[in-house]
């Protein structure tokens, strides 16, 4: 039985002439598990966001079987998560869906513990690793338990454990009589499939069974790109024993680092020799985006140093956060403008650079960033790097989300540079990549498990590399990150022991009270009572004193206005007469009733929030509008917009401090001479970060309808 139909479907994105999808048909029964595969920017995603609505198709029909449910899990993670702790993300569709809170619970340990992320449960969603977003992404959507499930390149940022275990799941997801999409570049994931389907250019190039696609030579390698050879290590040993004339480029030593408690690295060391291409592998969340970070100066170890002979250049994973200009070219001319290199020498660099990324200069010079696909932005921003023309270049994750032809030419492109004497170091989780280049460090519980060690033929002394100073926008903006998403464990103290209803109460109470008291002495009996709520709270005494000294020159400031407006009391002493200001008796109690005010209310809210996470804070929201649920009045928005905020404002954070990141690399963001030359230096931030942030809002959009709210 047919349980998707699609009759000549056609979709063309506004502002463009070429159709993305174009009169496609095709049939899927109920039970069925079907692989779309093509090159990048050939319709596959266009499909996907046709087939759950999240696009009005230009002509055309899609009819699904009716009491079918069909959910997406999208290519980009980030854009899926609604809420910033796991659990909570992965509960959210459930309880769209109306179901008994018990059902809920089961839905979301079952959905955690298929992805492998039920350790991770608690955890704040923005402080998992790009793999761990993924696996929660296709979490949140397994709970909703779909009739048709689509997967858009759902298991590219994972590791082929990771990988394997999520196959295994859609297998018997499948038996189970579940309908499965997988829109996907790898060919793992399409031998699964008993049906594919090959787009090319917005039509369907090929439309058959599994064994018929592996029967068409051709087509497969077209699909999987060439095979990249595997590197004969041995003969690397070899040719440095018989003298070969290498040099220590890059020195890791004894690198050391901790988010909060979780110790992510310990005591890495390593070295890199000149022109070696060495790959770096691990699971996903096991520090290898950090070590990269780490090894640019953008992050402070907690202990070692890097050495080198000149400072490491790193391309983000994250290429929608790596593009600042309207046109191709004038975005990979953005760092070495900012390095004084202009005229000639500029266009060469630029040119050989964006060559050289398989992004043809000739053909992509004038292009809009925006306009390109999400492959050809990867390139370009990896083209962005390469015209730094540094010595040594840190890529992480190149190839993700790539098709097979693409990820062949980006690790060619890194081989040539290797050869030309560059030194690369590039993270991967797929096996050939590894096995291609010359040597592999493989991260495991914070340490190199495997690497091969050569004897270096020249010695050069290296310089330690200090933190660049402009990184400390980052820490700042990571703790900004932290303090908004309120995501930390709060439990430890009195008040952060009690129930989540009673914590609030207290809190509204104390803080209602301290608002609403008229005389000084209640004021300050207030005042002292909020004070032995911050004790029980377990504030941090100097914090407190701090945040409480920080607000007295404003309050001092209005102090000066209550003196002039506020009118004195009939027959009261006046003990300093100066036109409208006067010192009155009723007017210094004013003040200093406002001082008490103002502190006792900023010391309930800060103890309030020092011991109230995000998720207590929701309930507690939730219980307290609970008597209005009986009046029918749709509490439930009002929760969910409260959640999307402590969503929505840190991952704002996060873009910011991916675009701050490349910024540093590429040259932004240095010294300035002047007030203009400062503010034309911020204009490549906030304009990406305005484009973000339309974007993100967008996807928040399709986050919701796909999670079943409305």
């Amino acid at each position: 039985m047919d349980i998707l139909s699609v009759q000549h479907l056609t979709y063309t994105y506004p502002g463009r002439q070429v159709p993305a999808v174009n009169n496609v048909s095709f049939l899927l029964r109920e039970g069925s598990y079907t692989a779309i595969t093509g090159s990048n920017g050939s319709g596959k995603s266009t499909l996907a966001r046709l087939l759950c609505n999240l696009l009005d198709a230009g002509s055309g029909t899609i009819t699904i079987q009716k009491d079918m449910r069909i959910c997406m899990v999208f290519q980009s993670p980030k854009d899926q998560i609604v809420c910033g702790v796991v659990f909570r993300d992965t509960a959210f569709g459930p309880q769209n869906l109306n179901l008994q809170p018990g059902e809920v619970e089961l839905r979301t340990i079952e959905s955690l513990s298929i992805t492998g992320m039920l350790d991770h449960a608690d955890d704040p969603t923005l402080a998992l690793s790009l793999g761990q977003t993924q696996k929660t992404a296709l979490s949140g959507i397994i709970a909703l338990h779909p009739d048709i499930l689509v997967l858009d390149e759902a298991v590219s940022m994972l590791d082929p454990s990771s990988k394997e275990d999520i196959f295994c799941f859609l297998d018997q997801w499948n038996k189970t009589g579940h309908t499965i999409i997988h829109i996907t570049h790898d060919m793992d994931a399409i031998r699964r499939a008993a049906d594919v389907l090959v787009f090319d250019s917005g039509s369907i190039q090929f439309s058959g069974t599994r064994t018929q696609f592996f029967t068409d030579t051709a087509l497969c390698l077209q699909i999987a790109g060439d095979q990249l050879p595997v590197y004969d290590r041995s003969r690397l040993l070899t040719e440095n024993a018989a003298g070969k004339k290498t040099h220590t480029v890059l020195a890791v030593q004894n690198i050391s680092f901790s988010y909060g408690s979780n110790c992510v690295l310990d005591g890495i060391g390593f070295t890199l020799a000149s022109g070696s291409l060495t790959a770096l592998t691990g699971i996903s969340g096991s520090g290898k985006s950090t070590l990269l970070e780490i090894c640019a100066g953008l992050l402070a170890p907690d202990t070692g140093r890097i050495c080198s002979d000149s400072r490491p250049v790193l391309a983000q994973q994250n290429c929608d956060v790596a593009l600042f200009e309207q046109f191709a070219a004038d975005d990979v001319a953005f760092g070495p403008h900012n390095h004084e290199i202009a005229g000639e020498k500029l266009v060469t660099l630029v040119r050989n650079a964006m060559n050289m990324a398989a992004i043809p200069f000739s053909e992509y010079a004038e292009r809009q960033t925006f306009m390109l696909s999400g492959g050809e932005k990867r390139r370009l921003s990896l083209a962005g790097i390469i015209a730094l023309d540094a010595q040594v270049l840190l890529f992480d994750e190149p190839t993700a989300g790539l098709d097979g032809h693409a990820r062949y030419e980006v690790m060619m492109m890194m081989r040539i540079l290797a050869e030309q004497g560059k030194t690369i170091l590039f993270s991967t989780h797929r096996r050939e990549e590894a096995a291609f280049a010359n040597n592999e460090l493989a991260l495991s519980n914070g340490k190199i498990k495997s690497a091969i060690r050569l004897a270096v033929k020249e010695e050069k002394k290296l310089t330690v590399q200090p933190v660049l100073d402009s990184a400390k926008i980052l820490v700042s903006l990571r703790n900004t990150s932290e303090q908004i998403a309120l995501t930390l464990d709060k439990g430890k103290s009195v008040i952060g022991k009690l129930p989540v209803l009673y914590k609030h109460l207290l809190f509204l109470l104390l803080f209602t009270a301290s608002l609403a008291v008229r005389s000084v002495l209640l004021c300050a009996a207030l005042f002292a009572v909020s004070l032995a709520y911050a004790g029980f709270a377990s504030y941090p005494v100097k914090k407190l004193v701090v945040s409480l000294l920080k607000v007295i020159p404003l309050l001092l400031f209005f102090c000066v206005f209550q003196m002039i407006f506020y009118p004195a009391v009939p027959g009261e002493t006046i003990y300093v007469p100066w036109r409208y200001f006067m010192i009155t008796p009723s007017k210094i109690r004013l003040c200093i009733e406002t001082l008490l005010h103002t502190e006792a209310a900023l010391t309930c809210i800060v103890s309030f929030v020092y011991t109230t996470s995000e998720y207590e804070l929701i309930d507690g929201f939730s219980m307290l509008l609970k008597p209005l649920a009986v009046l029918h009045v749709p509490v439930r928005y009002a929760v969910v917009i409260l959640e999307m905020i402590f969503r929505f404002v840190p991952l704002l954070v996060d873009e910011a401090s991916g675009i701050i990141k490349t910024q540093l690399v590429r040259g932004g963001l240095g010294k300035s001479k002047n007030r203009v030359s400062r503010v034309r230096a911020l204009l490549p931030l906030f304009i990406p970060l305005i484009i973000q942030t339309i974007k993100r809002s967008e996807a928040l959009a399709d986050a919701l309808t796909e999670r079943c709210f409305s």
